[in-house]
């Protein structure tokens, strides 16, 4: 049976899909169905042009499906960026950001650059793709490169003891930002007081919605994670150990 809710939000990376990798085919038959009934949001730290890689082809080549097109928002660099879908331009489109200061953000890639160069925090030789990359509303630090396996990532850095102290150097240099430890191997540093659950209650002030319209599917609700906030703001909330756990949630919500 379906959630008595309005909208059904899910984290991105490790939730609907293995880190970096695109949806299954199943996965997006199973949300297009739920579409067809509920709002459906799609929150993760990653940038716009990772949903187009990894979630977006199932959808928008998909003519059948545009009649619900509406009932999908992506939310990258945890909701800092709003997409929704225009039917006269036929693409999707940038509707609601939260900016990061030039200035901090220059900061903060260099004192980033000053981490690595430091070689006191065990950051990778070889790193495979950007180790620092900026997200326009969001800088990410990712010290195996974004391209880089989930196998490898996830080994770097199992505890997130690595990523701690890297947060707990930069913390006192950036006052102006937060510090988010994020996915397998990642920090994102966002606008001052911006986490996923205000990205999802900044969305659901504009559509005028309450959180407990909201349900909320993630796989890291655990104190310290990067859905916590989501669980902390008071939303409803979900915990899922990877995408076949949620799978099978949503089959059951549609059977």
């Amino acid at each position: 049976m379906l959630p008595d809710k309005k909208i059904v939000s899910f984290d991105l990376d490790g939730t609907l899909t293995v880190s970096k990798s695109p949806i299954t085919r199943e996965m997006a038959s199973l949300i297009k169905e739920l579409m067809k009934q509920k709002m459906v949001f799609v929150i993760s730290g990653g940038s716009f042009n990772q949903f187009k890689t990894q979630f977006l082809p199932f959808f928008t080549n998909d003519n059948s499906f545009l009649n619900f097109i509406h009932n999908l928002i992506l939310l990258p660099t945890s909701g800092s960026q709003r997409y929704e879908y225009d039917d006269i331009k036929k693409d999707w489109i940038l509707t609601d950001k939260e900016s990061l200061d030039g200035v901090v953000k220059d900061r903060a890639i260099k004192l980033l650059q000053g981490i690595i160069d430091s070689n006191l925090y065990d950051i990778p030789q070889n790193p495979i793709g950007k180790i620092i990359e900026d997200r326009d509303t969001q800088i990410t630090f990712t010290p195996n490169g974004q391209q880089a396996p989930i196998e490898i990532k996830r080994l770097w850095d199992p505890d997130r003891k690595k990523r701690e102290k890297i947060k707990s150097a930069l913390a006192p240099k950036l006052p102006e930002v937060d510090l988010l430890i994020n996915g397998s191997s990642s920090i994102d540093i966002l606008a001052k007081g911006f986490n996923k659950a205000v990205g999802l209650m900044r969305l659901l002030d504009k559509i005028g919605l309450k959180k407990s319209d909201m349900v909320f599917v993630g796989d890291a609700l655990f104190p310290g994670g990067n859905d916590y906030s989501v669980y902390e703001v008071g939303i409803e909330t979900i915990a899922v150990k990877g995408p076949e756990e949620t799978e099978l949630l949503i089959k059951k919500w549609i059977s």
